[in-house]
């Protein structure tokens, strides 16, 4: 009996640890608006980092943040398009509020991505906060 509980802490410690070390390494982080305009300054236009606009093609040529590209999350081949992205990059995510992003955040964790930022108070804090916007010509 003793040896029977030794095991079971044994392979609990073993599956807690692995759980934790597994969370650890999806490398999502949740960044605030203020957060993410430091990163884009530090880091936008640099191969490695790729700010990520997951809303509508419509919303997206409403306004966007500097330097991103669109990958429509309504569309119906979204989970292929981020499939074909480079899981090495450093990669920003927003939407409108943070919800839709969210999601994509999800996906992209199943998938294997390795640094992900996701701007959890979307581009409408952004623009309350008077940060700038770029439009699509």
């Amino acid at each position: 009996m003793r040896k029977m509980v030794a095991a079971w802490t044994t392979f609990s410690i073993l599956a807690i640890w692995s759980l934790a070390s597994l969370a650890a390494g999806t490398g999502v982080k949740d960044v605030t608006v203020e957060q993410a305009r430091q990163l884009i300054q530090e880091r936008g236009g640099k191969p490695d980092f790729v700010v990520l606009d997951v809303r509508t093609p419509g919303e997206f040529a409403e306004g966007r943040l500097p330097g991103a590209v669109n990958v429509d999350i309504q569309a119906p081949d979204f989970e292929n398009r981020l499939g074909a992205l480079d899981r090495g990059k450093t990669y920003l995510v927003y939407c409108r509020t943070g919800n839709r992003s969210m999601k994509a955040v999800q996906v992209m964790q199943r998938l294997g991505f390795r640094s992900v930022h996701h701007m959890a108070e979307g581009i409408l804090r952004w623009q309350k906060m008077g940060f700038p916007m770029t439009r699509v010509s």
